[in-house]
């Protein structure tokens, strides 16, 4: 049977923005600044670049990125995420460019942890927001709090589309979150296997990996990273329910 939970996206046509439906704003996630630090250390390396011929390119390479940036760009200064009660839009130096409705839109986040010498040198994050007309929009650390950013927008996708996973689930349909698909007797993980509800002992998440865990097993029976699961808090919130129901 196939699923009546998601619509097959149409082709990309940009349409206009409109954001009456999404409700109140509540927050706004502006471009992040340079700190002072990173300031200095960009100057610094084009003064000592311009010294040396040989490190010249780099000097106009570290110019375009500083005059880019928000501190001195009024494009780049422009770029913002509003959330609403129901959604977020998306706007730049023209306006609000794409705006999307949590009950309709698509997560998928790639979080990087950088380390040298075993110090954490910063968190990269990457979030594709999907519309259920096939438009996408890609979301990084260029924003302030993407960290805060990047939960609240799991947070309202799973809230808002919840009660239809669940009842797409439990009417038989399947529910497919990329390498997962739920149903209403249990996990399907790919090809390797069915874990039925009374099976599962828990969904173990680590350092960016989901880990399937079933009782009598020590080790996990799949492993998959978090990027590759779509609507990642909704996929966990669905099995949380379904597994309660039946075991």
């Amino acid at each position: 049977m196939t699923a009546p939970y998601a619509a097959t996206p149409a082709p990309y046509a940009p349409p206009a923005v409109d954001v009456a439906d999404l409700g109140p704003g509540v927050y706004t996630y502006w471009a992040k600044r340079w700190s002072n630090w990173r300031l200095f250390s960009g100057w610094f390396m084009i003064v000592i670049s311009l010294v040396s011929v040989i490190l010249s390119p780099l000097a106009i390479l570290f110019g375009v990125l500083l005059f880019r940036s928000p501190n001195f760009s009024k494009k780049a200064r422009a770029k913002r995420v509003d959330l609403h009660q129901h959604g977020i839009v998306l706007h730049e130096e023209q306006g609000p460019v794409a705006a999307y409705r949590f009950d309709a839109l698509t997560v998928q986040q790639r979080i990087t942890e950088n380390y040298y010498n075993g110090i954490r040198t910063g968190t990269y994050y990457q979030l594709t927001l999907t519309g259920h007309d096939g438009r996408t929009s890609k979301i990084t650390q260029f924003y302030d709090n993407i960290g805060h950013l990047a939960q609240v927008l799991q947070q309202g996708v799973a809230e808002a589309q919840l009660g239809r996973a669940l009842a797409t689930a439990q009417a038989g349909y399947p529910v497919t979150f990329g390498p997962f698909t739920v149903t209403q007797q249990g996990l399907v993980c790919g090809q390797k296997a069915t874990v039925t509800w009374p099976l599962l002992d828990r969904v173990v998440v680590s350092q960016g990996t989901v880990r399937i865990m079933v009782h009598g097993r020590r080790t996990a029976l799949i492993s998959k990273p978090v990027y590759q699961i779509p609507n990642f808090a909704l996929f966990l919130a669905l099995v949380s329910n379904l597994r309660a129901a039946q075991v």
